[in-house]
């Protein structure tokens, strides 16, 4: 709004006077009531840039108070008189660009101020293309696009900084300190915001900014987890929005208290500042910040083992995500938290989706601690599950997560003092110039190098030491994650050879008896003996194959190779080999074949496998006379398998862990049927590595329906 200042200091008449006393009003209810009482006089008035101060500093403060709608319609109604100045109507659009952002429809306001930025530049004025500029920046920090809003600020930096006045550089370095932040180089972040502090305190700026950049410095002490310090920082803010009686900056004071009270342990007072932030926040009718305000309230509920109470309130926060379009950062939080309640709520298998969900947001968005938040539940679930391999290679990808993180963080830190050390540099050089005419500037550059020396040595010796610490901890935690995943699945396969070898003594005596009784003429030596040994040594196979395929699980040898194949050919082939498999046990069989001539890259040899295992699978358990089927079709999307099968079905109880490694469904009613449950593991692992989808259900033919979804394109 700075342009607004400046052109109502310039006015000489009582009506610039009025709107100048308008805006230096801190109550946004108060400065209505004080412009409404203008606007008829404004209105009968020709001078269009005093229409145009008012419509936007009215547009400004009902946007402020939540009245979007009205602030948008104002500012349109103006835009036509503006035809004849590219000046005032490029005005009118930045603050439709400011208007749009702040409500959330962030693809029209990213128009309004893309405009704004190249027109301003072409008209010559630097200082409303600098605002442009910054706004736009501010867009991609709500977008998550964090480093093209770092690299628009740093360009400007590089290009202008010798017209950059102390406003406008404090307005950036606002800018660039909240896009730093996301990519995770607080520190950097928090210089950035003391700067600007310190560029506020010379000026002498308004309560309402010093409050603002005293809560910026306050979000950086939270994200650097000094919770004690930022809370002291925003009870400062929040003391100086009680004065000014704006809710909507009242309820974002309270949100943080809220999370950084909570944070300390101090649930109690955090539930009420959560509370009162709600209430705040509802006021100004802003359901994003009412949203976030309940994330932290859920926060509070959860620690305090009220997971009910938790579970309602954050499907409601996940709800409001979902409509803000563009809000990443919001959408990531609340899935993970609301995965982690039905993880503590025992619901393992909604917690496995809304992981998985927002582990593939946040590796899309570069969310790196979503990332490592997400793969621990993950390993968390698969280990209640008793699926050791599943949480094995949840636990690998989270260590290697971890260390690209502490690695990161490192490379961060060496970076802050890289641009410490430039600062300071440029600082000695600034210093160095105003004192090139006095007599003691010997001796002050002197003392001056001596100082940097001694701070070069100490931020040499730091980084030092904080390599090694860094790669100290992160070798002991991933040795120690490493011993423990050992042990579980050294523990696992003891018991599972425990298991086979007895599994495999009952055919080995069994056979031993028989040829001793035939050996000693105490049974014939005819078809229907031979025939019973050769039995007892199809089941010795039959567990040797078991164990064969144990191995490959869980060595994690499984591997896959990724051909150019067409589909319709592919499937073809399947409707050729499968009859003979299935007729030969006297199934009845159907094959629907719906694709078309499509490409996919799939290994041939390990989907045949999958198919031969779930068809197996169904002639293992299906009663005879039964019915089996195969389905291929082919979506926009994917190349879809159904394989279904008649009676016996599986109660929906263990239909979710039929495809877990070693599972077996106890009491399954069918013919002695054996084994370990290897050949289904077998089948996920090669979907898993095709980054495909497995899901069984009950089926209408009265036994199970599988489906089986491979992406037709490489993710």
């Amino acid at each position: 709004m700075f342009w607004i200042n400046a052109s109502l200091a310039a006015g000489q008449s009582p009506l610039h006077s009025q709107l100048a006393r308008a805006q230096s009003l801190h109550n946004n209810l108060e400065r209505i009531s004080l412009i409404r009482s203008l606007e008829t006089q404004i209105n009968q008035s020709d001078d269009l840039d005093l229409q145009v101060d008012f419509v936007i500093l009215l547009a400004n403060s009902l946007d402020n108070t939540g009245k979007a709608d009205e602030a948008q319609r104002i500012l349109e109604e103006i835009l036509p008189k503006t035809n004849n100045s590219p000046l005032l109507r490029t005005k009118i659009k930045h603050r439709l660009g400011k208007v749009l952002y702040n409500n959330h429809h962030y693809d029209a306001s990213e128009v309004y101020l893309s405009n704004a930025l190249d027109t301003f530049k072409k008209l010559g004025h630097f200082e409303l293309h600098t605002r442009a500029l910054s706004d736009l920046a501010n867009l991609y920090h709500n977008t998550g696009r964090y480093y093209e809003g770092i690299n628009l600020i740093t360009h400007h930096f590089d290009e202008y900084e010798s017209q950059l006045t102390p406003l406008l550089l404090a307005s950036l370095y606002h800018s660039i300190a909240r896009l730093l932040e996301q990519v995770d180089q607080i520190k950097l972040a928090l210089m950035y915001k003391i700067k600007k502090f310190e560029i506020e305190a010379k000026l002498e700026v308004s309560e309402s900014k010093k409050a603002g950049t005293l809560y910026a410095i306050a979000v950086s002490y939270s994200d650097i987890g000094n919770y004690e310090k930022s809370v002291q920082y925003f009870k400062l803010a929040y003391e100086i929005d009680k004065r000014s009686a704006d809710l909507s900056y009242i309820g974002h004071s309270l949100a943080q208290l809220s999370y950084n009270t909570y944070k300390l342990g101090q649930l109690d007072t955090a539930k009420s500042y959560a509370l009162q932030a709600i209430d705040a926040f509802t006021a100004t009718k802003s359901q994003r910040n009412v949203a976030w305000a309940q994330h932290n309230l859920s926060l509070i509920l959860t620690a305090q083992k009220k997971f009910e109470e938790a579970l309602i309130l954050q499907e409601q926060v996940v709800n409001v995500a979902n409509k803000a379009k563009g809000d990443f950062h919001l959408k990531n939080k609340s899935l993970l938290h609301l995965s982690r309640i039905h993880f503590l709520l025992g619901h393992f298998q909604q917690a496995k989706r809304l992981a998985n969900k927002t582990f593939k947001q946040a590796k899309i968005h570069d969310f790196r601690l979503t990332q490592i938040a997400a793969a621990k539940i993950l390993a968390d679930v698969y280990k209640q599950e008793h699926n050791y391999a599943d949480a094995y290679l949840w636990q690998k990808q989270l260590t290697e997560l971890e260390k690209h993180y502490a690695q990161t963080n490192l490379d961060k830190e060496l970076a802050f003092v890289q641009n410490s050390l430039e600062s300071l540099n440029k600082d000695i050089l600034i210093k160095k110039s105003q004192l090139e005419h006095s007599n003691t500037q010997a001796e002050l550059a002197k003392s001056q190098n001596h100082a940097l020396v001694i701070l070069l040595l100490f931020m040499l010796i730091s980084v030092i030491f904080i390599v090694f610490y860094l790669r100290s901890l992160s070798n002991k935690k991933l040795l120690s994650q490493k011993n423990a995943y050992l042990d579980q699945i050294i523990l696992q396969r003891n018991t599972l050879f425990s298991q086979i070898a007895h599994d495999i003594s009952t055919p080995v005596t069994a056979a031993k008896l028989q040829l001793e009784a035939m050996q000693f003429n105490i049974s014939p030596r005819d078809d229907n003996h031979l025939q019973r040994l050769d039995n007892k040594l199809g089941d010795i196979h039959r567990l040797i194959n078991d164990l064969s395929g144990i191995a490959l699980l869980e060595e994690a040898q499984f591997k896959i190779s990724l051909k150019p194949q067409n589909i319709f050919e592919f499937s073809a082939q399947l409707e050729t080999d499968l009859p003979l498999l299935i007729t030969a046990h006297k199934y009845q069989y159907a094959f629907h074949n719906e694709t078309s001539i499509t490409s996919i890259d799939l290994d041939p040899v390990r989907i045949r496998q999958v198919i031969s295992n779930l068809i197996n699978n169904s002639i293992k358990y299906t009663h005879n006379p039964g019915h089996i089927s195969l389905s291929i079709r082919v979506t926009q999307h994917a190349l879809i398998f159904v394989i279904e099968d008649s009676a016996p079905t599986v109660s929906d109880q263990h239909l979710p862990h039929i495809f877990d490694h070693l599972y077996r469904v106890p009491n399954l009613a069918t013919t002695n049927t054996a084994g370990h449950g290897i050949g289904l593991a077998i089948v996920k692992q090669v979907v898993t590595l095709h980054n495909g989808d497995i899901e069984a259900q009950q089926s209408a033919m009265g036994g199970i329906k599988v489906t089986l979804s491979l992406p037709l394109t490489r993710t």
